[in-house]
């Protein structure tokens, strides 16, 4: 008898971490994936409305005493819509993405605007930092880690651009040339994704599906993130690439616990694309 309450009780558990995993999913591809689907201008009024609805779910959720354990994850939600939103102003105000300077500072400005409200938020939220890996965690394994694959991406990074991006003509000293603007680019957008995608939700998905198939969801929605790219012409092949990047990511973060480590990993996998990209223009 109690074999089988046992049995019931696991198959249980298992339909619910189902069910919020792909309520999770679905949540994760309205805030990265359906904008991209949309008009600019279309664009910007579902962001606002998708924040609202998330910031009012996370409202009820944590004044609903049965339900308080899942509003972490939706204001985690909200946070996430919302940059989302702000990142239209770096469109909006229409710096240049022409030019190498533009890309920079358009990249610089657009980390800003995610790391500052996350930040920000987290507090308000009654979160500390801790709760975003921004914290020493292992500090040395991190930074061994980290610095150890973002060499290796260097050394390759020229036959990644060429054969991902679809580099053009990059020689030693165009790469020299632009080397103070690659360092700025990979180190803002590692910091950048790192905190929008991976530390805002790792901790609040763990809490509630555990730690492998937290990493597993958080991959996912990095990966589709990206389907709307233009700056490679082999777009499934490098979806599985970001797949797998974003597994890398996540694992490291998790056995580090702190984001140091993943910021760098992430930092030296952006080398080859935007040395494909600089090399286009």
């Amino acid at each position: 008898m109690t074999l089988g309450r046992n049995v019931l009780a696991g198959e249980k558990d298992r339909l619910n971490r189902f069910g919020l995993f792909a309520l999770f999913l679905m949540c994760g591809l309205l805030i990265f994936v359906v904008p991209q689907l949309l008009q600019r201008e279309i664009g910007v009024f579902y962001q606002i409305c998708l924040a609202v609805v998330f910031f009012l779910s996370a409202m009820w959720l944590r004044s609903n005493e049965r339900l308080h354990k899942y509003f972490q994850v939706f204001f985690a939600f909200f946070v996430a819509s919302f940059t989302l939103f702000l990142q239209y102003i770096v469109e909006v105000l229409g710096w240049s993405s022409s030019t190498i300077d533009g890309i920079v500072f358009s990249k610089l400005l657009s980390t800003l605007l995610v790391v500052i409200p996350i930040v920000l938020l987290t507090k308000i939220s009654g979160n500390d930092m801790a709760s975003i890996y921004v914290k020493k965690g292992k500090l040395w394994l991190g930074l061994i880690v980290g610095l150890a694959a973002f060499l290796l991406f260097l050394v390759t990074s020229v036959q990644g651009a060429t054969m991902i991006f679809a580099g053009q003509n990059i020689t030693f000293e165009r790469v020299i040339h632009w080397l103070l603007w690659i360092l700025v680019w990979v180190l803002s957008n590692g910091l950048r994704e790192e905190l929008w995608f991976r530390e805002l939700f790792l901790k609040k998905y763990e809490s509630l599906l555990g730690a492998k198939t937290s990493n597993f969801l958080q991959a996912i929605i990095f990966s589709l993130a990206h389907v709307g790219v233009q700056y490679t012409p082999i777009l499934l092949i490098f979806l599985v690439i970001v797949l797998f990047l974003g597994l890398a990511c996540g694992f490291i973060m998790q056995k580090t616990d702190s984001l140091l480590g993943s910021a760098l990993f992430h930092a030296g996998a952006n080398i080859p694309t935007i040395l494909g990209i600089f090399s286009n223009l």
